[in-house]
C-alpha cells in the first residue's frame, strides 16, 4: 500500500509515519560529492544508512554499484531490486537457510567471515566469495589479525575465493586526530 506523495501536505507534522523526508537538491548534491572523491568501487555504500532501494538506485545512477549489507535481508532486497552488482555481507551468518538464499541470488555475493565455522558454513550454503573480517580493535567480531592468513587458506581450501580483508573500526569515529586513530587501530 503506498501512501500519498509529501507534497500532499503543508506541514511536516501532518504527514503519516514513518515518513522519510528527502531533500532531493542536497542528496544530489551528496551523492555526487561522494562519487567525485571516491568513484566507482573505491567507495562501497551501506545498506544500513538508508535500507532505500531507490536511493541505492540514485546511488547506481551516479556510479557506485557495489554496497555493504548488514543483513542476509538487507542484501536479498537489494539483489531482488537489480542491485546485485557486488554485495557483501559484512556479518558473519552461519545460519545455512540464510545462506543458502544468498548463494541462490542472482547477485555477486560475498559474505564476510572470521572463523572455521563461518568459512564452513558459507562454503556448504554453496556460497563462492568471501572477505577474512579482521577485530580491529572494537571485539565484537573479526579474528585476530595473526589468525587472518590461517583463515583464509581455510577458506581457499573449503571452495571459496578470498577477495581480501576487512575490519569494521567503530570505536575510532569520534576520534578526530588521525594520528590517534590510525593508533587504535593498529
Amino acid at each position: 500500500m503506498s501512501q500519498p506523495a509529501a507534497s500532499n501536505y503543508s506541514l511536516v507534522s501532518e504527514l503519516p509515519t514513518p515518513a522519510l523526508v528527502v531533500d532531493s537538491a542536497r542528496l544530489d548534491h551528496n551523492l555526487a560529492a561522494l562519487a567525485s572523491a571516491r568513484p566507482g568501487r573505491t567507495a562501497r555504500p551501506h545498506v544500513k544508512a538508508h535500507k532505500c532501494t531507490a536511493l541505492a538506485q540514485r546511488q547506481l545512477a551516479v556510479g557506485h554499484d557495489a554496497f555493504t549489507c548488514a543483513t542476509p535481508r538487507e542484501m536479498i532486497g537489494m539483489a531482488r531490486a537489480g542491485l546485485g552488482a557486488d554485495l557483501l555481507l559484512a556479518n558473519e551468518v552461519i545460519d545455512p537457510l540464510r545462506l543458502e538464499a544468498l548463494a541462490a541470488l542472482d547477485a555477486r555475493v560475498t559474505i564476510a567471515v572470521d572463523s572455521p565455522a563461518t568459512i564452513f558454513a558459507a562454503a556448504a550454503a554453496g556460497l563462492r566469495e568471501c572477505l577474512v573480517d579482521i577485530n580491529v580493535g572494537l571485539p565484537r567480531a573479526g579474528c585476530s589479525p595473526a589468525d587472518a592468513g590461517r583463515l583464509a587458506d581455510d577458506a581457499r581450501n573449503a571452495g571459496l575465493s578470498v577477495r581480501g580483508v576487512m575490519g569494521y573500526e567503530g570505536h575510532t569515529v569520534g576520534i578526530v586526530d588521525r594520528v590517534e586513530r590510525t593508533e587504535k587501530t593498529a
